[in-house]
């Protein structure tokens, strides 16, 4: 699903979780990956979609990914209280 497509499903949705998992591009930049999971009820599914990429400070640290998400989140207009933070 194209990203746009997503976030406006994402919006008429009661609840979704986002999952985020750095990691490293092939020029050994950190990045942060954003994933959508919501469950589908027209298919009766859970459905997971990549949100963003998003580029990372060398030293990144839980502060820094949570400016990027907030920065991506406000960008897009989401809805914040729909988010059930889980920072196990």
């Amino acid at each position: 699903m194209q990203k746009s497509n997503s976030l406006k499903k994402l919006k008429k949705l009661k609840l979704f979780a986002l999952k985020l998992n750095e990691s490293t591009d092939i020029q050994n930049n950190s990045i942060l990956l954003t994933y959508a999971r919501y469950i589908d009820h027209n298919k009766s599914d859970t459905k997971e979609d990549i949100l963003s990429v998003s580029e990372l400070p060398t030293r990144s640290t839980s502060s820094e990914k949570f400016k990027v998400l907030n920065g991506f989140i406000e960008e897009r207009e989401s809805r914040m209280e729909k988010l059930r933070w889980n920072l196990n």
